[in-house]
């Protein structure tokens, strides 16, 4: 499968007591990965443009378990649009097969906003071409 992966490391603190990743933690960890996956494109403007989160779905179809880190969390582009994108994600164990079924699969709409002037900003010509790119 083509995408962009991102090993995230699971910590102590993301388990909760039946020895599961925590739920709510898999949010942070899409965050984590979704972090170098963007850093080419929205690096640069990181002092004048920010990405805010529109909407986070996630889908558990397996555990994960601390032994499974780190996580291989593969990320693409499922919509480009001019002020806003979304990215799918496929969340694996280090041990799992790239083409193995996904323990989790999510997705995040993210809007680009102007910091200083606080308004949605027009993703660059570069920024589409990037994200475009890693469309599936």
């Amino acid at each position: 499968m083509n995408g962009f992966v991102a090993p995230v490391h699971v910590r102590w603190s993301d388990i909760d007591m039946y020895q599961h990743i925590n739920h709510a933690t898999m949010v942070t960890i899409l965050e984590e990965a979704r972090i170098p996956f963007l850093r080419e494109p929205f690096g640069p403007e990181i002092e004048t443009i920010g990405l805010l989160i529109a909407e986070v779905n996630i889908a558990y179809k397996a555990q994960l378990r601390l032994a499974d880190s780190p996580l291989q969390v593969t990320m693409w582009s499922k919509r480009v649009r001019a002020v806003d994108f979304t990215i799918g994600y496929e969340v694996r164990s280090v041990n799992a097969p790239a083409d193995s079924k996904p323990a989790v699969i999510a997705d995040t709409q993210l809007a680009a906003v102007h910091i200083n002037e606080q308004r949605l900003q027009r993703l660059s010509p570069a920024q589409r071409e990037y994200l475009r790119r890693w469309s599936r």
